[in-house]
């Protein structure tokens, strides 16, 4: 210790008051002071204390510190705090408190336990620091951060940016999801600046080069340029590639960013643009519609060569003058009124009609749409379209002339042998506003109809009724304009007649159906001779339906622990769709679900085809795809082009439930485990039978193998169950196939079928059924 600080230290002992008095008087001015008793009752505060939280001493004093508590804090903190204060240690750490106005501040703090002789603390005294702008600052921080990082990945353009080391040599190429997009490069490919220079253009690559190497000579800072990208598949991607470097202070380029923006549809359209300029002056110049171009104020600044022609001015004549001054004086104020709305709003499309006046003094009926744009001045300019309406004009003339005439058509409807209806859009009475005297035909007067004596649904067969209200709905729901329907009418005499309707929907301005207007035609005749032909043609049809249902069983074998139920719906009395159990040994069974492509007699005879070679194959063979080699091999050479058969077939072991299976092209199959759970998809694939030489179906086909627990539903089905479409064209789907087995799982399986059944029916209304449907479903008890 040298002479001076040992002089030092003398005095400062010797002065040992007075150097206690300004250490207490230099923290007491830098922290924030509290002294408690052992209990954490606090004794003292000092002045910054009362600054920060809000209260005054007389507040604090008496008082735990529970009174500053903010319930940042968890009871775990508290408690690890007060053992390490209890165990006469000190403790550090950072507290969010609570001030009397209810804002919250941060101070760093430092207790320490004030031990008397025995050992245990006399009391506590805790030194704190106001860190309140400083944990404000960090979170902020963060924040930016955050919000940076997510700017980066999801910013509609592309970036990118690496760090330059003191060497010159660039670092790892940061690069975000839409750069990637752009260069059709993976994340971690176009960080490695080979792999972009690979997809780059190469004309285009030379040039970044040499406009980088500037950057980094200190010659610019930044450099916009476009280039192209050689996207997989042969597309090429332009982009707009800006790069900027931030430099050192001694200059150096410390790093590199990078932005790239997609402009690939604007280099298409000015191609299009390019290719179409030329055929829209040739427009221009022969349009029959004259086009014309408006200042802000109304004058013409251009017009095709058409106004000459349509109303006799020449065209330099006519440029520079202001437009209302060949418009009719009666249609001024109108043309005024559309030139303004039309430069504020930009055009909503709606146009207008005036008269305007031709070299020769007559006046022309015209109509005109056009837009708002903006001109080289950027100020907001209008184009037009003008046509001559006077044909049409005189048409409406014309017309108003021939709906003079409507008396004598309505006279001509009520002579017609159709009857003309008009009934309001009303639930449950369809009530009828007119009718054409024609109704009589069936004993009905007219005014029996629109005096609400009856309605038009009493006319309606009691057992059509609900058929066609359920139609009228569903046809409204799915926005049908037109449609069509077939039913019975109840004569006054109680006779009944077949009528066509068809019907036209009217909608009100908000797009709701307030009337249908039909048109019902008498068709009790030709639904006779309908019937007599489809009752021959059933008959005919009835033999072959018969012996085509005698080879689908028509019972299943007693399983013992095993269900099995089916739903089969053909589309036409002759299907394409095969379900089926085989016995392959005495404890192994084959479930075999197939579907024919084609429909009627073609398919039925591949059906059975099918049948007999599964038949003949399946007894004692226990792998199933070697039984699906065996029927290719049977039924692919006489396979009729264009046709196949999509299958599946299981084969179950009774005594372990499991199930080894093979899908030749067919819809997977599905296991809903009676635990719970998503549903398990037997997806193992295979090209259909039929559809390829047996060595390359052979090589396609997998065998797959899932193990059934009691309660698990094992569901085979054809394409006409999950495809089955509604009127807009939505299909059922495998999900809510799923559905609709998951909510009945625990029923019988015959209830399963039927509650699915009904399930499609109700999801297919007024949609045709083109496709067979075939539902077996398994269970192990």
């Amino acid at each position: 210790m040298s002479e001076n600080e040992s002089s030092f230290i003398t005095a400062l002992s010797a002065n040992e008051p007075m150097l206690l008095a300004w250490l207490r008087q230099g923290i007491d001015a830098h922290a924030i002071i509290a002294l408690t008793d052992p209990a954490g009752v606090i004794r003292h505060v000092n002045d910054r204390l009362c600054e920060i939280s809000g209260y005054a001493k007389e507040e604090l004093i008496g008082q735990t510190h529970r009174l500053l508590k903010s319930g940042y804090h968890d009871a775990a903190f508290f408690e690890k705090m007060w053992g390490t204060l209890i165990a006469g240690e000190i403790w550090q750490g950072t507290i969010c408190n609570r001030a009397k106005d209810g804002r919250h501040y941060w101070v760093e703090t430092t207790i320490l336990p004030l031990l008397g002789l025995a050992g245990r603390p006399l009391g506590y005294l805790a030194l704190r620091t106001d860190v309140t702008r400083l944990i404000d600052t960090e979170r902020e921080l963060a924040l930016k951060t955050q919000e940076m990082q997510l700017l980066f990945d999801h910013s509609p353009i592309g970036l990118s940016w690496r760090e330059i080391g003191p060497d010159g040599k660039p670092g790892f190429n940061h690069v975000n999801r839409r750069f990637c997009e752009l260069i059709g490069l993976s994340i971690e490919d176009a960080s490695n600046l080979a792999n972009v220079e690979r997809v780059t253009h190469p004309d285009d690559w030379a040039k970044q080069m040499t406009l980088t190497r500037e950057l980094y000579q200190g010659k610019n800072n930044t450099f916009v340029m476009e280039k192209r990208y050689l996207h997989p598949g042969g597309r090429v991607i332009w982009g707009v590639l800006t790069v900027v470097v931030v430099r050192g202070k001694d200059g150096r380029v410390t790093h590199h960013f990078a932005m790239l923006e997609d402009i690939t549809a604007r280099h298409e359209a000015e191609e299009e643009m390019r290719r179409t300029e030329s055929r829209w002056r040739t427009y221009i110049q022969t349009a029959s519609e004259i086009l014309y171009a408006l200042t802000p104020e109304g004058r013409i600044k251009f017009v095709s060569q058409a106004w000459t022609t349509k109303l006799g001015h020449s065209v330099d004549e006519v440029i520079g003058m202001a437009f209302r001054d060949f418009v009719h004086p009666e249609d001024v104020v109108r043309w005024d009124e559309f030139l303004r709305n039309t430069l504020a709003t930009g055009g909503d499309g709606q146009g207008i009609e005036y008269r305007i006046r031709h070299l020769d003094g007559r006046w022309i009926w015209h109509a005109s749409t056009g837009s708002a744009y903006i001109d080289r001045d950027k100020r907001r300019a209008y184009f037009g379209v003008g046509r001559d309406v006077s044909v049409r004009r005189q048409a409406q003339h014309e017309l108003r002339a021939a709906l003079a005439r409507l008396e004598e058509m309505a006279r001509i409807i009520d002579r017609s042998p159709s009857v003309v209806v008009l009934w309001r859009s009303e639930a449950g009475s369809w009530p009828v506003e007119f009718v054409s005297a024609s109704v009589r035909q069936f004993g009905y007067n007219p005014d029996d109809l629109t005096g609400r004596r009856i309605s038009f649904r009493d006319m309606t067969h009691p057992e059509d009724r609900e058929r066609v209200g359920a139609e009228v709905d569903a046809h409204a729901a799915a926005g049908h304009q037109e449609y069509n329907q077939e039913y019975r009418i109840q004569c006054a005499d109680g006779s009944v007649r077949w009528v066509d309707d068809h019907t036209i929907v009217r909608l009100d301005e908000n797009g709701r159906v307030t009337h249908h207007e039909g048109l019902i035609m008498d068709i009790t005749e030709r639904k006779a001779a309908a019937d007599r032909a489809r009752i021959a043609q059933e008959r005919e049809l009835e033999l072959a339906r018969d012996v085509q249902q005698h080879l689908l069983p028509s019972s299943f074998p007693e399983l013992g622990g095993i269900e099995v139920e089916v739903l089969s719906q053909p589309s036409q009395q002759l299907g394409g769709d095969y379900y089926d159990v085989l016995t392959v040994d005495e404890r192994h069974h084959g479930f075999v679900i197939a579907d024919v492509s084609g429909k009627g007699a073609p398919a039925a005879l591949m059906m059975a085809a099918c049948r007999a070679s599964l038949r003949l194959c399946a007894p004692g063979e226990l792998s199933p795809a070697a039984v699906l080699h065996r029927v290719n091999r049977a039924l692919q050479p006489d396979m009729p082009r264009g046709m196949y058969i999509t299958l599946f077939y299981g084969i179950l072991n009774l005594d372990t439930l499991a199930l080894r299976f093979c899908r030749a092209g067919h819809e997977a199959g599905l296991v809903l485990r009676g635990a719970g759970g998503p549903p398990q998809l037997l997806g193992d694939g295979g090209m259909a039978l039929g559809m390829a030489p047996p060595d390359l179906f052979e090589a396609t086909l997998d065998e797959g193998r899932v193990v059934l627990a009691p309660g698990d539903l094992l569901a085979l089905y054809t394409d006409g169950i999950n495809e089955a479409c509604n009127a807009s064209g939505d299909e059922f789907g495998r999900d809510r196939l799923v559905d609709s087995l998951r909510r009945h799982q625990k029923e019988p399986l015959a209830e399963i079928l039927r509650r699915v059944d009904r399930y499609l029916r109700q999801f297919c209304t007024l949609a045709p059924r083109h496709d067979d449907r075939a539902l077996l479903l398994v269970r192990p008890k």
